[in-house]
C-alpha cells in the first residue's frame, strides 16, 4: 500500500531510524506473516510491497543483532532480557462480537456499510471516553501528556514514553500497573492480559483498517468523538503537532515503587499498592 511520507516522521519519533523490531503483515483471509525489520527503509519497502493488508509492529525494540522471529515465544526470559521498554501502553478495546455476528452473512460492501454506520452511531464511544479518562488522570497526577491513537475500528491506544528503569520484574510490574489503573479508575475496556514483550503488537500508524476502511490515526485530547472518527478518514499525517517525547520523574518513581512491591511478593502475589497509590 502507499502511505503519506509524513508518517515516517512519526515513525522516527516512535521507533528511531534503526531498530530491531517485529512487523506482522496479513489479513484474516490469507493469514499473517512475521518479518524482522531493522530500519525505516526496510519498513517502507514492506509497506510498498503489500497491498490490501494489515500492518502491526512490535511495541518494543530489541537490543540485539539476532533475528528475533527465530526466537522461541515460550522463552519469555530472552524477550525480557533484550526488550527496550521505553513506552507504557494502555489499550482500550471495544467488544465487536455483536457486529461480527450481524455481518457474518453479508457481502463485503454490506459489511463495510454496516460497520461504518455502527461507528457513526457511536458503538465504540466507550473506548474514547475511557482513554480520555485515563489521559486526564495521568496528566493531573503525573504531569505527563500521552500519545493518543485510534485504530480505525475498535481500539484506542495511549502511549506514555519513559526512560529505562532497570526494573527487577518489568512485565509483571506493568501488568500490576495496568490492573491497578483499571480498578481505581473503574475502566471496562482496558485490556492487559498479554503484556509479554513478544505479544505487544500495535497497528502501524497511517495504515488502513480493513473492517472500516478508516486509517490508524493520532488524535488529540480535545477532540470530540465525531472529530476523532472524521480525523480517521484522513490518510495524511499533520506534522504540526509532532513534539518531542515528554517524561515524568514522578511516574518513574511510581513505577519503581510498584516494582519493589511486585518483586517482594512475587511468590505469594499478595501485593499491597494502596500506600503507593495514595501517595500519588
Amino acid at each position: 500500500m502507499k502511505i503519506d511520507e509524513n508518517w515516517f516522521k512519526l515513525y522516527e519519533k516512535l521507533y528511531g531510524e534503526t531498530f530491531n523490531r517485529l512487523i506482522t503483515i496479513g489479513n484474516d483471509e490469507t493469514g499473517y506473516t512475521n518479518y524482522p525489520i531493522l530500519n525505516l527503509e526496510e519498513l517502507a519497502e514492506k509497506i510498498n510491497e503489500f497491498k490490501n493488508t494489515e500492518f502491526y509492529i512490535s511495541l518494543y525494540n530489541y537490543l540485539t543483532d539476532e533475528n528475533i522471529i527465530r526466537w522461541d515465544n515460550t522463552n519469555i526470559n530472552k524477550f525480557e532480557e533484550y526488550a527496550e521498554k521505553n513506552y507504557i501502553l494502555f489499550r482500550f478495546r471495544q467488544d465487536t462480537s455483536v457486529i461480527q455476528e450481524e455481518v457474518s452473512k453479508l457481502n463485503e460492501i454490506q459489511k463495510f456499510m454496516f460497520i461504518r454506520r455502527s461507528i457513526n452511531l457511536g458503538f465504540n464511544k466507550e473506548i474514547i471516553i475511557e482513554t480520555q479518562k485515563t489521559y486526564n488522570f495521568f496528566k493531573t497526577h503525573f504531569n505527563i501528556k500521552g500519545i493518543l491513537m485510534f485504530n480505525g475500528y475498535n481500539e484506542c491506544l495511549l502511549y506514555y514514553p519513559k526512560k529505562d528503569l532497570k526494573l527487577k520484574r518489568s512485565s509483571l510490574t506493568y501488568y500490576n500497573l495496568l490492573k491497578l489503573v483499571q480498578e481505581k479508575l473503574e475502566l471496562n475496556t482496558l485490556i492487559f492480559e498479554n503484556i509479554e514483550p513478544y505479544a505487544q503488537l500495535v497497528p502501524l500508524p497511517g495504515t488502513q483498517n480493513k473492517h472500516s476502511r478508516l486509517y490508524v490515526q493520532l488524535y488529540y485530547p480535545d477532540f470530540s468523538y465525531e472529530e476523532i472518527m472524521k480525523n480517521s478518514e484522513n490518510k495524511y499525517f499533520n506534522t504540526e503537532h509532532l513534539t518531542e517525547n515528554e517524561y515524568s520523574d514522578k511516574l518513574h518513581d511510581f513505577i519503581i515503587s510498584m516494582d519493589k512491591e511486585t518483586h517482594a511478593h512475587e511468590k505469594d502475589s499478595k501485593y499491597d499498592f494502596e500506600e503507593i497509590w495514595d501517595n500519588i
